[in-house]
């Protein structure tokens, strides 16, 4: 059983940033199961995220926290090679071809990374064909597409209806400034997050709803 103060230590520094004072801490949970230790560094950046959605941390703080939220989960694997397995859902993301604005790409893709997707960045400007590689060789549970252009529009749409005929499972967020609920709906996607902060929330509504819409699918 692992000490309840040191996990609170954990908890507070990664919501606080203080990486110097996390890597002290981990070492001295030696009785600490990898459960133990991965709650308490989720529970640490989740408060932070609070914190950025409520208006009292900044970008800089928030990434900060993600900072040492990363070093710990870090040392975890380190420690527990097999922490994590296969079980987490895969995440594709990037901004699409025309558009190299990639700093909320950026913030999304190390949120849901903190919160514990396994996440494939493919960067800015990326070609519809780079994605559908990804997705044939990662088989992401969710397909992140981004922009801040209204003139890529009609090539993520054309991306879109390409994943749905050949990956029909696959989870499609968009984001980006061009982008409401109606136009997420109209341009063939499954979910919208109106910042980087909603997007954890928003992914497990998904996603929740198509593994239940998948169980009562009559078997043949």
């Amino acid at each position: 059983m692992a000490d309840e103060s040191l996990l609170q230590q954990v908890e507070d520094q990664v919501m606080v940033c203080d990486i110097q004072r996390l890597e002290q801490t981990l070492p001295a949970l030696g009785q600490a199961t990898a459960d133990e230790l991965l709650a308490a560094l989720n529970r640490g950046v989740e408060k932070a995220r609070k914190k950025f959605k409520q208006g009292e941390y900044a970008i800089p703080d928030f990434l900060l926290a993600i900072d040492a939220y990363r070093r710990g989960t870090f040392y975890l694997k380190e420690r527990f090679p097999s922490v994590g397995g296969d079980q987490a859902p895969r995440v594709v993301i990037g901004v699409v071809e025309g558009d190299v604005h990639d700093l909320g790409k950026n913030i999304v893709a190390a949120v849901l990374e903190a919160s514990g997707y396994h996440v494939q960045d493919l960067g800015r400007n990326v070609p519809n064909a780079v994605f559908l590689e990804a997705l044939a060789s990662f088989q992401p549970h969710v397909l992140a597409l981004s922009t801040m252009m209204s003139t890529t529009l009609d090539n993520m749409k054309k991306l879109i209806e390409q994943v749905r005929q050949r990956y029909p499972e696959t989870i499609i967020f968009v984001g980006g400034a061009p982008f409401d609920p109606e136009l997420a709906q109209r341009i063939g996607a499954d979910g919208y997050a109106e910042n980087a902060i909603t997007i954890p929330d928003e992914a497990r509504r998904v996603l929740t709803g198509a593994a239940s819409r998948r169980l009562d699918q009559p078997r043949p």
